[in-house]
């Protein structure tokens, strides 16, 4: 006689966050696109600085940080968190990737 085995349910855990956009390079800029929201320009000085820790950009639509960690980079669009790998923002730049994620801080 065999018996019914028991299920065990596990919830699964979603990031906290949601792929929305992309970034590539045009010229020394990073160009970020933001899905239903619009294209935002960081200039390649400004992203230089940040990336190197020394400062955040600050723009009309918003502002650009680095990580606590150093491993992420986070804009702040219109009110909402935006962030990607460092790791890809220099790839991107550096020509290796074309294009790179954009992910919203949930």
């Amino acid at each position: 006689m065999s018996t019914m085995s028991e299920f065990i349910e596990r919830e699964k855990t979603c990031s906290g966050f949601e792929l929305c956009g992309r970034m590539i390079r045009e010229g020394d800029s990073l160009v970020v696109f933001i899905d239903e929201v619009g294209r935002f320009e960081i200039p390649g000085n400004v992203l230089t600085v940040t990336l190197a820790g020394l400062g955040n950009g600050k723009f009309s639509w918003g502002r650009v940080q680095l990580s606590d960690s150093g491993r992420g980079l986070y804009l702040d669009i219109g009110g909402v968190s935006y962030a990607t790998p460092v790791a890809r923002v220099r790839a991107v730049m550096e020509g290796k990737n074309r294009k790179g994620p954009i992910s919203k801080i949930r």
